[in-house]
């Protein structure tokens, strides 16, 4: 059974206005000079003690974390967003691909 299509008469619609941007507060303006520790993780695994003390130089440890999965960047301990690894001259950065709570990151 086939449904029909019907058209819409938009104009019974009411007008929906558009978010009033809040202006920021004073608190919100202190906070962002507050430093943070961010932490890229490669990924994680599970070892007993045993294994651990048993690390030596050039030992290698397997990870969870597939390749082609993003890394996640933690701010203080909790994830705030997901990236591709990227080198940098000599050293490697972090591009962000996802940011994880919105709520938490203002964009402008």
């Amino acid at each position: 059974m086939e449904k029909e299509a019907k058209n819409l008469d938009i104009s019974k619609l009411e007008n929906i206005e558009k978010p009033i941007k809040q202006e920021k507060s004073k608190t919100y303006n202190l906070l962002l000079d507050v430093e943070l520790e961010l932490s890229a993780i490669l990924g994680e695994t599970d070892i007993s003690l045993k294994k651990v003390l048993d690390l030596t130089k050039g030992s290698i440890i397997e990870l969870d974390n597939k390749t082609i999965e993003p890394i996640k960047l933690l701010a203080n301990g909790s994830e705030v967003a997901r990236g591709e690894v990227v080198i940098i001259e000599d050293n490697f950065g972090l591009r962000i691909t996802d940011i994880s709570n919105k709520d938490l990151i203002n964009k402008e």
